[in-house]
């Protein structure tokens, strides 16, 4: 008999990512109750039309959080067979926190990142000063890495010479971040990733500017795949900010099938 079945396990997803959404509807496939945890209403929006046990919305900012959420549901239920991390690569506080208080309450605990993308077109970056390195005076430079790091790396492009652009994602914090950055307002794109396949949005504003270079985190992901795409093919430089170090002794995954194994044998358990 599938376990699954006869007790329904459920989990809690924390996401940040594209993969959060399709690893949810696969769960739900198989089996599994799922709560989501997002951080705003707008990334709500795709998992409403699943059917989830609840979405909690709002960043989750202590330790004490997530500690009322997972004694919560053993309360109220039998709890959380298990938590998965699905938050971005670089959000290195919820992970360790989420990790920490998962090992105190003696919860299963799973974070799935990101493989890496080992293409060799890219530079790459542990830090922003290492951008000295590079003959960028006079360069027209496209910053597309979050308004988190924007205005650190803003500093060292002005100390270089550099003609800094950014484009940022069209939420209100990403909006409000890059308009009271250094940047002049006509430098700023505020725009999603795009959707097609050969990013005509951002090979257009390449060209408008006349782009010598990309700088974004290497985050994996289709984004992170879209400027590789991009700088290749439009023959201009691409530099990646290195992303942090994993969070040592955690369980970690880096893919659908071997989340899935996981859970399998933490239920038969």
């Amino acid at each position: 008999m599938d376990i699954r079945k006869k007790c329904q396990p459920h989990l809690w997803l924390l996401t940040g990512t594209g993969e959060g959404h399709v690893f949810a509807k696969n769960l739900l496939k198989e089996g599994w109750k799922i709560t989501v945890s997002v951080v705003s209403y707008r990334a709500s929006i795709p998992y409403e039309e699943l059917n989830l046990e609840k979405i909690l919305i709002g960043a989750l900012m202590s330790e004490l959080e997530i500690r009322n959420i997972i004694l919560n549901a053993r309360n109220n239920q039998i709890g959380f067979h298990c938590v998965i991390d699905l938050t971005h690569p670089f959000a290195t506080k919820i992970t360790s926190t989420l990790s920490k208080v998962c090992k105190e309450l003696d919860q299963q605990f799973i974070r799935y990142e990101r493989p890496i993308n080992n293409i060799s077109n890219a530079f790459l970056l542990k830090k922003f000063d290492d951008l000295s390195n590079y003959d960028l005076k006079n360069k027209s430079i496209l910053f597309a890495l979050g308004v988190r790091h924007l205005e650190e790396a803003l500093i060292f492009a002005r100390d270089l010479g550099v003609t800094s652009y950014a484009r940022v994602l069209a939420n209100p914090g990403s909006i409000k971040g890059v308009l009271s950055s250094s940047l002049l307002k006509t430098n700023i794109a505020i725009l999603n990733p795009s959707g097609s396949s050969d990013g005509k949005i951002e090979k257009a504003l390449v060209r408008k500017w006349t782009i010598d270079g990309v700088i974004c985190r290497q985050s994996g992901g289709k984004n992170e795949m879209l400027w590789h795409q991009i700088c290749l093919c439009m023959g201009i430089d691409l530099w990646l900010l290195e992303r942090p170090p994993k969070v040592k002794s955690i369980n970690l995954v880096d893919n659908y099938e071997e989340l899935v194994r996981k859970l399998e044998s933490y239920t038969i358990e």
